[in-house]
């Protein structure tokens, strides 16, 4: 089946477009979704991670004693300043909470405490306890580079969109044809360039998606300025109030002290009108004075639109403010839509793997088009000045991509390998991981033979990963046969998926790169 194509000129404008499109953020681009992928599980590995997490989370939880226990460990404790309380679930079972201290030169400072909701013992902690899933999520959006990497991914993304665009343009004419006509035999090239067709058109409606919901998130300040210029007179509390409300509660900070509503009764309020819906986390606002306010964050966890807020006056036990799920304005809708759809935080664990799948899928997509951009310059057109700069380029295009996936098996050890107690953890472990990533770029490029480079990277990935499973049984004792028998199904899953991951890389290193043959050039003459 054929369908109508584009005029010769057109065709040729819309394949440049894709292809310098393509090329100028393929690395980035890489990085993004092999991150956002991983970091798409931060919660599920956060047992993994943090080995005094592992215990079962109550049924219920008091605020009130976790307020208390706050107050013991951390006397300058100003608990009238916003407060957030993220609930325990199944993944994190520690009560989050944020709060403000009072330093002795009388500023304030933000903090953050575990609160055990068991005995409300309070883990202190001067950062996060763990960094794996946080690490991943900040370099998605390239938030190690200061003031710049978001926006930089915010860019990317936009690009990222011309190239689907285009491309899907460029290839219309053959597309359905194409697709049915996919194989994994013959020539290296072959397979690449079909796979890059067929698997694109197989991830397009999730690629549209990450396009326009990370040039969202990465450009949002940029996008919401036309609109409180020129809709709300550069006043932006007025897209707040349509947005999030309770980002727009007024309090008197020299309210008087007053006996108020627990959190613990409101919280009950709130389950009792809406009993199919979790409460995710509750933030208050001049906490025992007067006018102290409650707002409490609902989501059902499976609907796109099935998220609300409850603001509470906790003087009265009156509903000052709410939106209700399901019953949303447009303006209300579309941020949490953005950010679920960004984030896949509905539909449960199994959207997620599905999500995680079409990722590794936009990533074997990426390194084939660097693979073919690189092919199409094999030819006569080029001096070899131009191909040395052309095979320099896809080497290290693809040592940053490729080796990606063993300095990802780095952190994870490194999260094992350095004690949860030590002073300086996250730095220690960041430092590993980014140094370690640096390390195998620098010795992939001098590995000028491409298939040499995609098989050492598989190889030494590969043997990292099986190491994972290896090393948390023997510093936790907490061995996959122990989890799986005592249903700790998520230190379980993340040993298995390495133990696999781990067999499958260097499977695919020794025995399917190597009955291939790759390409014919001479890369000692061009490295």
């Amino acid at each position: 089946m054929k369908l109508k194509s584009l005029n010769k000129r057109a065709h040729n404008i819309m394949f440049h477009t894709h292809t310098v499109a393509g090329i100028v953020i393929s690395f980035a681009l890489f990085v993004i979704f092999y991150a956002g992928a991983v970091a798409l599980f931060k919660n599920e590995i956060y047992k993994w991670e943090n080995p005094n997490a592992r215990f079962e989370t109550p049924d219920t939880v008091n605020f009130e004693n976790a307020i208390k226990s706050i107050e013991k460990s951390h006397p300058s404790f100003k608990k009238e300043d916003q407060l957030t309380f993220v609930l325990p679930n199944e993944s994190i079972p520690f009560i989050q909470v944020y709060g403000s201290v009072l330093e002795t030169d009388s500023t304030t400072s933000r903090f953050h405490a575990l609160v055990n909701p068991v005995d409300f013992d309070v883990v202190k902690s001067e950062e996060p306890l763990t960094t794996v899933g946080d690490t991943m999520y900040h370099l998605h959006f390239f938030d190690q580079i200061p003031a710049l990497g978001i926006w930089i991914s915010g860019l990317v993304s936009i690009f990222f969109l011309f190239a689907i665009v285009t491309g899907v343009l460029v290839h219309w004419k053959n597309l359905v044809t194409k697709f049915y006509g996919f194989t994994a035999k013959g020539k290296w090239k072959q397979i690449w360039t079909n796979a890059h067709t067929v698997l694109g058109v197989i991830g397009l409606p999730f690629q549209v998606v990450y396009a326009i919901t990370g040039a969202f998130f990465g450009l949002l300040t940029l996008l919401l300025a036309p609109s409180v210029i020129f809709l709300f007179d550069g006043d932006s509390t007025a897209i707040f109030e349509n947005i999030r409300p309770d980002r727009t509660l007024e309090i008197d900070v020299n309210a008087p002290a007053s006996d108020h509503k627990t959190i613990d009764e409101l919280l009950l309020d709130v389950q009792a009108n809406y009993s199919d819906f979790t409460v995710r986390n509750v933030v208050t606002l001049n906490y025992g004075r007067v006018d102290a306010m409650a707002t409490f964050a609902v989501d059902d966890g499976e609907g796109i639109i099935g998220d609300g807020l409850f603001v509470y006056s906790m003087k009265t036990g009156e509903l000052v403010k709410q939106i209700v799920p399901n019953k949303k304005t447009y303006s209300q809708t579309i941020y949490n839509l953005l950010t679920k759809l960004h984030f896949a935080t509905f539909g449960g664990i199994l959207l997620k793997i599905i999500y995680f799948i079409l990722s590794m899928i936009t990533c074997f997509i990426i390194l084939s088009g660097i693979l073919i951009w690189k092919k199409a310059r094999d030819n006569s057109k080029y001096t070899d000045k131009q191909k040395r700069f052309h095979h320099r380029t896809t080497k290290v295009y693809l040592a940053i991509c490729l080796s990606l996936f063993p300095a990802t098996a780095l952190i994870f050890l490194a999260n094992k390998l350095v004690p949860i107690e030590t002073i300086g953890r996250i730095h220690i472990v960041n430092t590993v991981f980014f140094g370690g990533w640096l390390l195998l770029i620098l010795v992939g490029l001098f590995w000028n033979d491409f298939e040499k480079l995609n098989k050492n990277y598989l190889l030494i990935g590969g043997v990292l990963a099986l190491l994972i499973p290896a090393t948390n049984g023997v510093v936790t004792g907490d061995w996959i046969w122990k989890a799986l028998a005592n249903k700790q199904y998520h230190i379980f899953s993340v040993d298995i998926v390495w133990l696999c991951t781990g067999i499958i890389g260097i499977l695919i290193s020794l025995f399917y790169l190597k009955s291939k043959k790759v390409t014919s050039l001479n890369y000692k003459r061009l490295g």
